[in-house]
């Protein structure tokens, strides 16, 4: 089996990515797989320079600074530098701009996978996860610039969930995972779309 990159999006923060991509580099990959985030770096960077706890709007504000100085597409060159000596397939967690859907997932040919949350739910994580949040992160342009992919057209794959775009290329291989749900619930339909893409 050929197994290839992926890049994941979502509804915003707290939808479930990084679990998402755990269960597929873990399970799905049997760890021959490797995630990295875009916004690995600047979460590393923000906590040298914090004195205190980096809230969520602390690392959009300065991974949007170092795009405005350095160019829209620092973080994507950056990680392509950082795993272009990889043999293994990389999955990335937190596509959350345009941008980076078309490099990743157009131009390099990563297999996307949208992970689709309640509004609501993602808050209870987020609050769980980072003892809370201000609302006014999630409702930044980075949060949901993505987001119209639930509004396109998709088919029924399967009777747990999982959903496939259909549209005209460039989003016509997206597949959207439903993370409303309990966590297995989330794994059925996770296997069912490697089985599909893979």
């Amino acid at each position: 089996m050929d197994i290839k990159n992926v890049a994941i999006m979502a509804t915003s923060g707290g939808a479930g990515k990084d679990t998402v991509a755990d269960y597929i580099v873990n399970t799905l990959m049997h760890k021959e797989g490797c995630k990295r985030a875009l916004a690995d770096p600047i979460h590393e960077l923000s906590e040298k320079f914090a004195n205190g706890k980096v809230e969520r709007h602390h690392l959009q504000d300065f991974g949007e600074s170092v795009r405005k100085i350095f160019g829209h597409e620092t973080w994507i060159h950056l990680l392509d530098k950082e795993t272009k000596e990889l043999e293994v397939p990389l999955v990335i967690p937190d596509i959350r701009k345009l941008l980076e859907y078309s490099h990743f997932c157009v131009e390099s040919e990563f297999l996307p996978l949208y992970v689709k949350v309640n509004p609501e739910i993602a808050r209870e994580r987020l609050t769980v996860r980072d003892g809370g949040f201000q609302e006014k992160d999630l409702h930044r342009n980075i949060e949901h610039q993505m987001k119209f992919i639930e509004s396109l057209e998709t088919e029924k794959i399967g009777k747990n969930g999982l959903r496939k775009v259909v549209s005209p290329f460039p989003f016509n291989n997206v597949y959207i995972v439903d993370n409303d749900g309990d966590y297995e619930n989330t794994k059925k339909q996770l296997d069912l779309w490697f089985e599909r893409v893979m």
